[in-house]
């Protein structure tokens, strides 16, 4: 076996210009209005979850009672 070492070389300065490049794409797009819209979409969307889970105990725990005998209940 021969006792040759390889080596590996890296060039950094690549991986930084891309990095670079990747967060001015994001900061360019980043605008309060863009920010506000994503907000509002996320606060909608758990709003909606959570009143469809609600919904959907309510409307189970009203089942439950109606076959247990207790007639609904509102």
């Amino acid at each position: 076996m021969s006792d040759t070492a390889s080596t590996i070389t890296f060039n950094f300065d690549t991986v930084k210009s891309g990095i670079q490049s990747v967060l001015a794409i994001f900061t360019d797009n980043l605008t309060v209005a863009n920010i506000a819209a994503v907000l509002g979409i996320v606060i909608a969307a758990c709003l909606t979850l959570y009143l469809f889970y609600w919904g959907a105990r309510k409307g189970i725990a009203m089942l439950q009672s109606a076959f247990a005998g207790h007639g609904f209940h509102v």
